[in-house]
């Protein structure tokens, strides 16, 4: 497996950690929040680049970006403070681990972008872009 696949995990497997911030965790999910559901926080990899060429036995470190959308509903709440909670809590989980157990050097927020269900659902989602700073071994995406 690369070192892409073992990030992307690492960030689910860390929003799924006691206490989750949602009992809706996914992984790369292309329909994220059923309509019985209030909440869902989907994690996809968005790009990566190089910060070099490999050179002969170097590592290569590599800036990655992945974004985080945090859906919510609610009939009580306006759809903005809805998702600023389920947001809240998927910022402080990885805030407390920026290097996600050693996995990777560091988690630099990149981004928030929010958008609005037009409809009677009330949802709203904030997606949160994160750029994460990580390494691979000489010519190899492990």
């Amino acid at each position: 497996m690369t070192v892409f696949a073992n990030v992307l995990g690492a960030v689910v497997a860390r929003l799924q950690s006691a206490p989750a911030v949602s009992l809706r965790v996914h992984r790369a999910r292309l329909k994220p929040i059923a309509e019985q559901h209030t909440d869902a926080v989907v994690v996809r990899i968005q790009s990566s680049l190089p910060e070099r060429f490999a050179i002969l036995n170097a590592p290569t470190d590599w800036d990655t970006t992945l974004e985080i959308e945090c859906y919510a509903r609610s009939a009580m709440l306006t759809p903005d403070l809805a998702v600023d909670a389920l947001l809240g809590k998927v910022f402080d989980k990885l805030a407390a681990d920026p290097s996600l157990g050693g996995l990777v050097m560091d988690l630099v927020p990149m981004a928030l972008e929010y958008d609005f269900a037009g409809d009677a659902e009330q949802m709203a989602c904030a997606t949160l872009r994160l750029k994460v700073l990580h390494r691979t071994q000489n010519l190899t995406l492990e």
